[in-house]
C-alpha cells in the first residue's frame, strides 16, 4: 500500500526508563484498537500532556509496528489522548 502522507508523523509512546518505548494506542467507541499520530508537534501537544514523549515515523513504519499489534487502523490529529489512568480518574 503507498502512503498517503509523505512526512513522517509524530507518534505518542510510554516511554520504559528511556530505554523502550511502546506505542500508544487508542480505542474508538466501538471498542476497535487504534494507533495514533498527529501531523505537527503543535496538534501532538495540543491533544496530549505537554510532557507527552513521542517519536517520528514514517507512515508504513507506524503501520508495520501496528500490524503486529493486530492493530490495522490509524486515527490521525484525534483531538484529545488521555492515557488509561487519568482516563480512569476522570471517569471516577
Amino acid at each position: 500500500m503507498k502512503p498517503r502522507h509523505s512526512d513522517d508523523w509524530f507518534v505518542p509512546v510510554h516511554s520504559a526508563g528511556g530505554v523502550a518505548y511502546t506505542l500508544q494506542t487508542g480505542h474508538l467507541p466501538t471498542g476497535q484498537r487504534v494507533g495514533i499520530a498527529f501531523t505537527s508537534c503543535l496538534c501532538l501537544r495540543a491533544a496530549t500532556t505537554g510532557d507527552q514523549e513521542y517519536l517520528r515515523m514514517s507512515e508504513p513504519s507506524l503501520r508495520e509496528a501496528l500490524a503486529a499489534l493486530g492493530i490495522t487502523r490509524i486515527q490521525l490529529n484525534p483531538l484529545r489522548v488521555t492515557s488509561a489512568s487519568a482516563a480512569a480518574s476522570l471517569a471516577g
